[in-house]
């Protein structure tokens, strides 16, 4: 178990491990850590380790630390610009087009809108495990969806009032976007979401499916102050047309350039305009060299 260390202690260790101060005062490192958190801080003072090491390498200075903690959280803060267009016009257009094919009322709470298409198979059949995942991502969409029912928001609560079903695209707006995620590849006949990718240029409903899971996976990190610089991406980025226009430079698959550079293309396209990408991606690069925790990440 580790012992609670005040700051200037914390100071101490990473000058321990090798950091140069340099320009930066001791107090003004403490502050640092202070706001920061040291636990979240040494998520990025790691990359600047020595191999597996817990030593800094040779002349890491306490400014290179924070300036990748400033410049990461710079990014994330316009990631969260991005989000803010994309989801709501995915949770918009999606409710529009699945109320369109199945009706409205809670026809979306009907388990056989949905994945596993058969009955359960035996436990010895080789598709059991797929039949069991599933029904597992079905029924937690289910849960998600009847929960809603009882919240307490005021338009959720002026259907209830008035005793009917929440509709679907009052529904959409609440549960989390990973349950958003989940619906989607829940749903049997994927055709429905056709119209969705088309209305944002994404060329298939599969490229679609990816493309929400890599957006929910960066709004989760951005929402939670999260490490994006220098950090492998969960999953594989699979990029549109729409994001190859603006891409910058050669995309490894499960990088964090890959997956702003999907959201980048995704506001550009919904906005009809390239001041997003431009900004988002002008940002990445803004200090040389630090561009590569993005691209080529270790961590």
């Amino acid at each position: 178990m580790k012992d609670w260390i005040d700051l200037r202690a914390q100071v101490q260790r990473h000058v321990d491990r090798g950091l140069i101060l340099g320009d930066v005062s001791a107090e003004a490192f403490a502050m640092f850590l202070y706001s920061s958190n040291y636990y979240r801080v040494s998520g990025y003072a790691r990359s600047f380790y020595e191999g597996d090491s817990d030593r800094y390498r040779a002349n890491v200075r306490a400014a290179q630390v924070m300036e990748v903690y400033d410049l990461d959280r710079a990014v994330r803060n316009s990631v969260l610009d991005g989000i803010s267009v994309v989801e709501p016009t995915l949770r918009s257009r999606v409710a529009y087009h699945l109320t369109q094919a199945i009706g409205g009322g809670d026809a979306y709470l009907d388990p056989a809108l949905y994945l596993p298409a058969v009955p359960e198979v035996d436990v010895s059949d080789p598709g059991h495990r797929r039949w069991h995942s599933e029904a597992g991502n079905r029924n937690a969409v289910l849960r998600d969806f009847n929960a809603v029912q009882h919240r307490d928001e005021i338009f959720i609560r002026h259907h209830l009032d008035r005793g009917d079903p929440v509709p679907l695209w009052a529904a959409i707006e609440v549960v989390s976007i990973g349950t958003f995620s989940r619906l989607l590849r829940a749903l049997r006949d994927k055709s429905i979401l056709e119209p969705v990718a088309r209305s944002i240029h994404i060329e298939d409903v599969p490229k679609l499916l990816q493309a929400v899971q890599n957006i929910a996976f960066l709004r989760n990190i951005a929402a939670h102050h999260g490490r994006l610089w220098n950090r492998r991406i969960n999953g594989h980025v699979t990029l549109p047309a729409i994001a190859l226009k603006v891409k910058r430079e050669y995309l490894a698959p499960k990088t964090p350039a890959a997956a702003l550079t999907l959201l980048a293309g995704m506001v550009d396209q919904i906005e009809s305009g390239n001041s997003y990408s431009t900004h988002l991606l002008d940002l990445v690069h803004s200090v040389p060299g630090l561009e590569q925790g993005y691209y080529r990440p270790t961590l």
